[in-house]
């Protein structure tokens, strides 16, 4: 009865380790090799207004690695001026002491609700960097690029004008992304926007208008991209 016992006990915590092996199958050392040495680039904010940061503050994060987080509650920033995140291991580091994030497609960030992707060039996508996913499917899914374009200080031309100050300007372009990899714009017009749904144009234009859609929303995008996906 012993040996019974004993058996199944030494079964059962074999079966417990490699759960916990299948859990973990990438160890917290594992984000070292996606940190580089590089240092963040510090700005000085008196210089300009705006923001080169989608969220000025770092905020704790996740890192995965191919869907499998690799460490959790990190500092996370994305520089949208420089298309690059930015890490800190550590809460005790000041930012100007934190690290640049090396791209990897491998790689996924998760922030709160955000997720982000970093999207390397193929033969059907000429674009690269870091896309925050508004809508994920396994066919087509919705993509945003936040960008920050730097604007000059503009001096006044007469003296009864005011000189204009160096900003960010921030710029938001949303795609199509298609499970091999074809990364398609979606332009700012209704009509645009039909025509880059393809050979599923004329059904989602009969869509669109049965149901009342806004195509200029993300939320109608993301119910025309359901409907797309059933087709």
């Amino acid at each position: 009865m012993k040996k019974k016992l004993l058996a199944a006990t030494s079964i059962i915590l074999s079966l417990f380790s490699i759960a916990i092996e299948a859990q973990s199958v990438y160890s917290e050392t594992d984000i070292d090799q996606y940190i580089s040495q590089r240092n963040v680039e510090v700005y000085l904010e008196a210089d300009f207004t705006g923001t080169p940061y989608k969220d000025k503050n770092f905020k704790n994060g996740t890192i995965l690695k191919n869907g499998t987080p690799i460490t959790k509650n990190i500092g996370l920033r994305y520089n949208a001026s420089k298309d690059l995140f930015e890490v800190k291991k550590s809460s005790v580091l000041k930012d100007d002491q934190a690290k640049v994030l090396k791209n990897s497609s491998d790689l996924s960030i998760k922030i709160g609700n955000e997720n982000y992707v970093f999207l390397a060039p193929n033969e059907n996508n000429a674009n690269q960097g870091y896309f925050l996913v508004v809508y994920n499917s396994s066919r087509t899914s919705l993509y945003k690029k936040i960008k920050k374009e730097y604007i000059p200080e503009q001096k006044a031309y007469t003296s009864l004008a005011s000189n204009i100050a160096a900003n960010y300007k921030e710029k938001q372009i949303l795609y199509l992304h298609h499970s091999d990899g074809l990364l398609i714009e979606l332009p700012g017009s209704k009509s645009k926007r039909l025509k880059a749904f393809g050979d599923k144009s004329k059904e989602v234009k009969v869509f669109v208008k049965e149901n009342k859609i806004n195509l200029n929303k993300e939320a109608g995008l993301i119910e025309v991209i359901k409907y797309c996906n059933t087709l």
